[in-house]
Parts: structure tokens; C-alpha cells; sequence
């Protein structure tokens, strides 16, 4: 990332980060240091706001997987400046893993959603292969997170800027940062059965990102 589109990044992620200071109760935990280097970051997705949020959780320089924020006028402008990958069109989500994979070479970091759309929180949705896919094609940790916020905090607000609704969180969001993971026999697996291997790492990881929402519910601060 060049030094331009590097001061934006860094500059928007500043923003959202005093956002969240003034106006939201924002809580999060680590499980442990992450590694240095290029990660591959992924968490459950119920609101329009993670988006934006989860920039917040790492320093890395990260360049997120998003959908429709690409068909906002300025909005999505603004996400080519930075270099987020796009997944508006089918002819993108092609492209997907290609260009997460560039970027995880030259040893920056990617976060995708792989549910693909946003939950109800009442339980996640099954996972699209573009997570695993980019991890079979470069492996590097991965890093699951758990997201969630009261249900009276989400809501459905039409946005003048997207022309649409869009579901947005207010005043309480909590995020939960797992154990690296590593999926060594899935690459065993993939030699033989590469469709077994993506569904294999595709299940663990939502085990593991089930489990990391349950802690917050359960052992950590839940209001």
C-alpha cells in the first residue's frame, strides 16, 4: 500500500476509533498476542457497522472483503482508494481470492466476513468457501473473532448516503479475539479433496467463532 493510500487508512481508522470512544460502550478481549506478518481475519457479520468497527481491532493494514459498500456513491470510491476487495458483483466475488492472496504475499493482511450477508444474531449462517479457498492458496494464521451487541441496540435505518436500509448498531458493541488457527491436515486433505478440505476448515472455524460470541455471553462483560 502506497503512502497515500496508506495515510487514508490509517486516518479513517483514527476516526472510527474516536467514534467509538465518545459514543459507544466498546469492549473487546484477546486470547493472545497475534502473530507479526499477514493474517487472515474473519468473524460473524450482523450489521452494516462491523465493517467499520472491526478496523479497529488490529493495526495491521487491512484490506476487508466488502459487498455492497462498493455501490455507495463516494463510499465506494473511497474503499478502492484504500484498497478493500470488492465482492458487489458476481465478476468480483470471482476475484475474491486472487486478490486476497496478493495481498497476504506481500505480507498484509485480509478480513473477510464468510457469511457472506448479515445474521440475526439468533445463529450463524452457513459459510461461503472464499475464506478457506484464500487459506489453501496461502497458509497463514487465521484469526477468528466473535462479534455481538445487544438486539435492542441493532437497527434497521435508511441510509440517504446508500439509498437503502441498512442495519446499523448504536451505544453497545463487543468483540472477542481468538487463538491463531491453523488448519495443517485440511492441507493434507486438499491434495486429495479440496472440497472436503474447505468444509473441514469451514467448520471448525464456525465452532470456533460460535464459541468465542458464547464466552462474551457467558464469561465475559454482557449487559
Amino acid at each position: 500500500m502506497n503512502a497515500f493510500r496508506l495515510f487514508l487508512h490509517r486516518t479513517y481508522r483514527k476516526v472510527v476509533r474516536i467514534i467509538l470512544s465518545l459514543s459507544y460502550d466498546f469492549q473487546t478481549w484477546q486470547e493472545c498476542e497475534l502473530p507479526s506478518g499477514a493474517k487472515i481475519f474473519c468473524s460473524n457479520h450482523f450489521s452494516s457497522s462491523d465493517v467499520h468497527f472491526v478496523t479497529t481491532l488490529m493495526t495491521d493494514v487491512l484490506h476487508i472483503v466488502i459487498g455492497p459498500g462498493f455501490g455507495i456513491p463516494v463510499v465506494g470510491s473511497f474503499l478502492g482508494w484504500t484498497e478493500q476487495i470488492p465482492a458487489l458483483t458476481k465478476e468480483d466475488r470471482e476475484e475474491v481470492v486472487a486478490k486476497a492472496v496478493s495481498y497476504l504475499k506481500k505480507g498484509e493482511s485480509v478480513y473477510i466476513f464468510p457469511e457472506g450477508g448479515l445474521n440475526t444474531q439468533e445463529t450463524l449462517m452457513a459459510f461461503k468457501r472464499g475464506v478457506a479457498e484464500i487459506y489453501l492458496s496461502h497458509p497463514c494464521p487465521v484469526i477468528p473473532i466473535g462479534l455481538i451487541a445487544p438486539k435492542r441496540r441493532v437497527r434497521n435505518k435508511m441510509s440517504r448516503t446508500a439509498g437503502r436500509t441498512m442495519t446499523v448498531v448504536s451505544r453497545n458493541y463487543y468483540a472477542n479475539i481468538g487463538k491463531p488457527m491453523e488448519f495443517e491436515a485440511a492441507l493434507s486433505v486438499a491434495e486429495l479433496d479440496r472440497d472436503k478440505a474447505c468444509q473441514n476448515i469451514l467448520d471448525e472455524l464456525g465452532i470456533r467463532i460460535e464459541a468465542l460470541i458464547d464466552e462474551i455471553k457467558t464469561d465475559k462483560f454482557w449487559s
